[in-house]
């Protein structure tokens, strides 16, 4: 056979010539073509994708739960990925068959929270800012650590090229507001009188549960000692979702709990996985719980301090550890109130008078009826009552004050705590100092404060009296003397006595002419 070809070859034969060079002709074809496509191969067998992060705050771990045949973006034959346990294959069934009844975002994060539970380690990549090295596949992205504030989220992502997340991280919030009595705007500052009512309110997201079996949602809540909280039961808290009126939540879903050693402080416990689930509330729907306290008589004046209510959420911050929980930062409002200094003078030098007697209205045309000799009105309707200080000082007293209280104040100079601005009071003057004058008209006067944008510092304290604008806060109550008759025995009484006399011998001359006339 060697030989035979030999010898064809030796011949000259032309077809096996012929034939030889389409063979290598072919040959050096496929070599090129091999040469192509290993390259191709090795380059699809090692092609890695990366996952990065945007905004988050902590370390990320990615488990792949699918893997397959990736064509133009595609994965197909899936199977289960690599850190899938063999339990959790059991558990699930077909890989195939189990991705195709993931359908919508609710079933992928149903999905995320089950499958999570049959994971092993060490995961596909982990980072912070990126998560590089990762084979074509689907996979569950978990927290190990998170920030400040910040919660653990389970969530599944398809890596079939170099992609972009930006965690949702389900993280509610607190915001803490005052409504100020004069306008009915809800902000950081409120002013008030001592006694009035204070209306106060907190804003909290609804939470992302997904994932949760159990999920603590506390409303933290503390009142300073210059306000008594009013705040004993559910009844006394209202929450509205989104702050409508038609979606009062049902006491139900929350409880109330006053601290047994602090009446001020109190927490609210929203019940928000039976409430979502209920569909009373949604995820990231906004709570508004309302609540009031009173400024009470041990307010702090503006020129010592203010009052304040502060108030935090605590929050479930991992689906996996019940027990673990974050929560936000701590805001806190202000309540202010004021004070007018009174100044008795004389309406003529300007030296200071003693023992004036005032009572304090916010009624312009208040009736006191009769006015004792000690100048207590009989008529003491509309009066503000009124708690007298050891120092001299007077201090509003509110509704229900245990301890003793007066209407009248006695005045030189006096100090009257407890008021609020933008509220016209008025002065009225009992009695006089002695030898004067007491003022027929009341003394009208209101205060006006301004404050910083946080609400912490007043930033002007102002007076305006009878209408007049001024830069204290004091009020100056001016008396003149009166015109008094000299007393018995004095010069005029002996004066009347002397015309009294004569008008008498003139009336007596008068009958006696006047008979003689007659009798000619």
């Amino acid at each position: 056979m060697w030989t035979t070809q030999t010898k064809i070859f030796e011949q000259g034969d032309i077809k096996p010539m012929k034939y030889m060079k389409k063979f290598m002709a072919l040959l050096a074809t496929l070599t090129l073509a091999l040469a192509m496509a290993v390259p191709a191969f090795a380059e699809a067998a090692t092609t890695t994708y990366t996952i990065t992060i945007k905004n988050g705050t902590g370390t990320y771990k990615a488990y792949q739960i699918f893997k397959g045949d990736l064509y133009n973006d595609t994965l197909s034959n899936i199977e289960w990925g690599d850190n899938v346990t063999d339990e959790g294959r059991t558990k699930f069934g077909n890989a195939a068959d189990k991705a195709k009844r993931i359908t919508t975002e609710a079933d992928a994060k149903a999905f995320a929270v089950e499958v999570a539970k049959y994971l092993t380690d060490p995961a596909a990549g982990t980072g912070t800012d990126s998560i590089t090295g990762l084979a074509a596949g689907y996979y569950l992205i978990k927290n190990t650590s998170v920030g400040e504030g910040e919660v653990y989220t389970d969530y599944i992502l398809q890596v079939v090229k170099n992609v972009e997340v930006n965690p949702k991280s389900g993280k509610p919030t607190l915001d803490k507001q005052i409504k100020h009595n004069d306008n009915g705007e809800w902000g950081v500052v409120g002013d008030n009188q001592i006694g009035d009512t204070v209306e106060f309110r907190t804003l909290t997201t609804v939470p992302i549960v997904s994932g949760y079996t159990e999920y603590t949602y506390v409303i933290h809540d503390e009142m300073s000692a210059g306000l008594t909280s009013n705040v004993r039961s559910n009844d006394d808290v209202t929450i509205k979702v989104n702050d409508e009126d038609a979606k009062v939540l049902d006491k139900i879903y929350y409880t109330v709990t006053v601290d047994p050693e602090n009446a001020n402080k109190f927490t609210v416990t929203v019940d928000v996985l039976n409430a979502i689930k209920d569909g009373k509330m949604a995820e990231e729907d906004t709570l508004y719980t309302y609540y009031t306290g009173i400024l009470n008589e041990n307010a702090a004046v503006y020129d010592v301090g203010k009052q304040n209510n502060k108030a935090y959420l605590e929050y479930s911050n991992n689906p996996h550890n019940n027990t673990t929980t974050n929560k936000t930062p701590e805001k806190v409002v202000y309540d202010w109130t004021f004070k007018m200094e009174v100044n008795k003078i004389d309406g003529e030098s300007n030296a200071p008078l003693r023992d004036a007697k005032f009572v304090l209205s916010k009624n312009g045309n208040c009736s006191l009826g009769t006015i004792g000799d000690d100048g207590t009105p009989s008529t003491t309707t509309d009066l503000i009552n009124l708690i007298e200080n050891n120092d001299g000082s007077y201090t509003v007293a509110p509704a229900g004050y245990n301890g003793p209280v007066v209407k009248v104040m006695t005045a030189g100079k006096i100090t009257i705590k407890g008021l609020d601005d933008a509220t016209v009071y008025y002065l009225y003057e009992t009695k006089a100092p002695a030898g004067y004058n007491r003022l027929t008209d009341a003394v009208k006067f209101k205060i006006t404060a301004t404050y910083n944008e946080t609400g912490d510092h007043y930033t002007s304290v102002t007076a305006a009296v009878n209408d007049v604008d001024q830069s204290s806060v004091s009020v100056q109550v001016a008396n003149n003397k009166g015109s008094t008759l000299p007393s018995t025995g004095g010069i005029g009484t002996t004066l009347f006595y002397v015309v009294g006399g004569g008008l008498m011998v003139a009336a007596i001359v008068l009958l006696v002419t006047k008979k003689r006339m007659n009798s000619k």
